[in-house]
């Protein structure tokens, strides 16, 4: 078994191939893993030829870890050219897979982006109706609404007309509109506060620790038993802050 294979200068797919005819045929040669998945950019040299995916320049998230912060990249598919196609193409054509759909790879996430102005025109700049769509969703859930499948039609001719609107004032006109509890949506009158289920673990908790160290009549420390993970402490904490104020 080799687990590092990966010849650059062929064709990818008659090179694989072969590989595979070969592990076919011998009982001893179980196969390889393919090498390897990203560009090692901290190398140099040949060293950097091996990569399927290289990044891209937009930034999908800041990652935080241990103290600092680093930026997460887009992936971008490389060339092989002896191949006639991108080489995670020519590996998933190999192994009997479907080639690689890099329509939204380096395209902002609208379940990711904030719930304000600069979420919006990022959203916006995109001009896909269907992200436009997801963001207004997500907002309406963060609204305390719910879009079923009656009114999904009315969302996606919502996400339309705002792809056309002027970007200047977007996000607090769509609010207002909202705000008004469309038909189409439906809307619990009793809502409070939820925790974002579309964020991390780590952002709901640093919103946790603000919450609890301001909060003047409720303990933090001293929980219902159905409060089990992040987002449904979140939950109980967020709405018991909210009733005071």
């Amino acid at each position: 078994y080799i687990g590092e294979y990966h010849r650059v200068d062929a064709n990818q797919t008659e090179d694989l191939e072969t590989i595979f005819d070969l592990a076919e045929k011998h009982p001893l040669f179980l196969g390889i893993s393919y090498f390897e998945y990203q560009v090692a950019y901290s190398k140099t040299g040949s060293e950097v030829n091996f990569g399927m995916f290289g990044l891209g320049s937009f930034v999908l998230a800041e990652m935080p870890y241990f103290s600092k912060n680093y930026s997460i990249y887009c992936l971008v598919p490389e060339a092989s050219p002896l191949s006639g196609m991108s080489m995670p193409d020519a590996v998933s054509k190999t192994y009997g897979g479907a080639p690689v759909d890099t329509t939204h790879l380096c395209q902002v996430n609208p379940l990711a982006v904030p719930l304000n102005q600069e979420g919006f025109e990022t959203v916006a700049a995109q001009k896909g109706e269907q992200k436009m769509a997801s963001f207004i969703e997500r907002t309406i859930n963060h609204m305390g609404g719910t879009v079923g499948p009656d009114g999904q039609k009315s969302l996606s001719s919502l996400a339309a007309e705002y792809l056309d609107a002027s970007p200047n004032d977007g996000f607090a006109t769509l609010v207002g509109y909202l705000g008004g509890k469309p038909a189409w949506a439906s809307c619990d009158v009793a809502a409070e506060c939820v925790a974002n289920r579309n964020v991390g673990p780590s952002i709901i908790g640093a919103a946790l620790g603000w919450t609890c160290s301001n909060a003047k009549f409720f303990r933090c420390d001293d929980l219902p038993s159905y409060c089990n993970n992040t987002y449904r402490i979140g939950d109980y904490v967020f709405s018991r802050y909210y009733k005071e104020l």
